[in-house]
């Protein structure tokens, strides 16, 4: 072979080894990662993982697939989708809620477990789900929703909202720990000193959903949002009890204002699902999950639906319109 020709055939070689989507996609099966969301709501952060691994290089359909579960808030399915995960040669879990992560943590074998990477958590070390925020070992990381102890800053931005607003009803699990402790801890002595008279409702299913939307308590005058998946699942009935009593919610996740609530103070879950695609993109090329400290929201935004107060009839101070950063008006 002739030297320039046998110079620009290496030059090929090497440059088909060098490209990764081309090479990977034509010699090796691609990555897996499996999503276990708790409704369809929270899927915003499995598109903004997807888009920031893509960002990293890691091509959808290429160098990765994947795998969608959206349990529509049955837990139940978790042990069976767990089992077809590790006979599928599933990468990487990412997860949505406290509830779902802790159902995953449950049904991994012992040895040989898939790396999980969690999302909208609001507590993990006290929900038991890793030992240390800094060290977390094991096999299990992700983003911590900081959403309990962001509680007292989203009831001042209430007050700040409504100045004259006195009763709020906050829904819950009240047979979960995991929430029941921090707002006991968190929210509780934040309203007092706020002066909100608070009534807790215990929500668990859609019976006592509607049975709270039947019989909620008439001179309650606001609603507040606390870190349990099932009041973003439940959100629907919320916006139906707000307009029917004209009562403003504060939501918990400021993707909620699209369907309903007049402000909300949060991250959101696409920007968590990009955040987390740096934590995958180091997983996958071989860090311990367990090595990366758990991470808090690098984004909080306070967002305003004007749209939402002009149909509730609610008038926001102008000082406070002005210090929110973002407001969305009628189209």
């Amino acid at each position: 072979m002739p030297p320039l020709q046998a110079m620009s055939l290496s030059i090929l070689t090497l440059v088909f080894f060098c490209l990764p989507s081309l090479g990977h996609a034509g010699t090796t099966p691609p990555l897996t990662i499996c999503v276990i969301s708790f409704d369809t709501k929270f899927l915003d952060a499995q598109r903004g993982l997807a888009d920031g691994l893509s960002h990293q290089g890691f091509l959808q359909n290429k160098e990765i697939r994947y795998i969608i579960h959206d349990l529509k808030k049955d837990l139940s399915r978790v042990p069976d989708i767990v089992r077809q995960l590790q006979q599928q040669h599933c990468n990487l879990i990412l997860t949505t809620t406290t509830p779902v992560v802790l159902a995953v943590k449950k049904s991994q074998r012992e040895n040989n477990p898939i790396p999980v990477i969690f999302t909208m958590v609001a507590n993990p070390v006290g929900a038991k789900i890793v030992p240390s925020l800094q060290n977390p070992g094991g096999h299990i990381t992700g983003i911590s929703y900081n959403a309990f102890a962001m509680i007292p800053k989203r009831l001042e931005l209430f007050r700040r909202a409504f100045p004259q607003l006195t009763k709020i009803a906050i829904l819950y699990n009240h047979g979960e720990s995991w929430i029941a402790e921090p707002v006991r801890h968190f929210l509780l002595p934040a309203a007092k000193s706020l002066k909100f008279e608070v009534t807790h409702y215990d929500v668990h299913d859609q019976e006592s959903m509607t049975a709270v939307s039947n019989q909620l308590d008439s001179s309650i005058e606001g609603l507040f949002m606390v870190p349990d998946p099932l009041a973003i699942s439940f959100f629907e009935d919320l916006v139906t009890l707000s307009r029917k009593g004209k009562l403003p919610i504060m939501v918990l996740d400021n993707i909620l204002l699209e369907k309903g609530g007049v402000l909300g103070y949060s991250p959101s879950f696409y920007s968590i699902g990009l955040q987390a695609a740096i934590m995958a993109g180091r997983i996958l090329t071989g860090t311990e999950p367990g090595k990366l400290s758990i991470q808090n929201p690098q984004e909080t935004k306070l967002i305003v639906s004007l749209k939402e107060a002009n149909r509730l009839g609610l008038k926001l101070p102008d000082s406070f319109l002005a210090n929110s950063d973002e407001l969305i008006r009628e189209r």
